[in-house]
């Protein structure tokens, strides 16, 4: 799987487009118990042509979450990772984003494959800070989601 995902993300950096953006980050993840953990988040971006004088945005996303050592139940200590797409509508420096993606595995945040990714952030030059959050909107049982804070760089 890494490997896949490397050669993915080496390939997206030698073909795409000028007008394209990448974005990769650092992420807080909230607590499941008091313990907190940590993640990377990682983004394509292109502008979408028809919808260019909106400032609108196709997002390509992924990334992983790192486990919980301290928890009981195995899922929640075992490293996860997402991939998903979606679109980005920016307001100057702001934006706010909605699309889906896919979990490795389920977990007791994540308690089905298919989830909904929305975020809330700012950019500006090569720095990005981004609230994401995570979750199947209690669509496949229960489940709370996963809130990323991220911080991270541009180009």
């Amino acid at each position: 799987m890494k490997r896949w995902l490397a050669a993915t993300t080496l390939y997206l950096a030698c073909v795409a487009p000028a007008r394209a953006e990448f974005e990769i980050g650092y992420a807080h993840v909230d607590e499941i118990d008091g313990e907190t953990s940590q993640g990377v988040v990682g983004s394509w971006l292109h502008p979408i042509e028809r919808w260019k004088r909106a400032d609108i945005h196709i997002e390509l996303l992924g990334g992983a979450i790192r486990g919980r050592d301290g928890q009981v139940l195995e899922i929640d200590r075992r490293d996860n990772f997402f991939v998903g797409a979606g679109l980005r509508k920016h307001f100057g420096g702001f934006f706010v984003g909605a699309g889906v993606a896919v979990v490795a595995r389920e977990t007791t945040l994540l308690s089905s494959s298919a989830q909904l990714v929305t975020s809330l952030g700012w950019a500006r030059s090569h720095l990005t800070i981004a609230f994401r959050h995570i979750s199947n909107a209690n669509t496949g049982g229960n489940n709370d989601g996963e809130n990323l804070l991220s911080i991270g760089y541009r180009w």
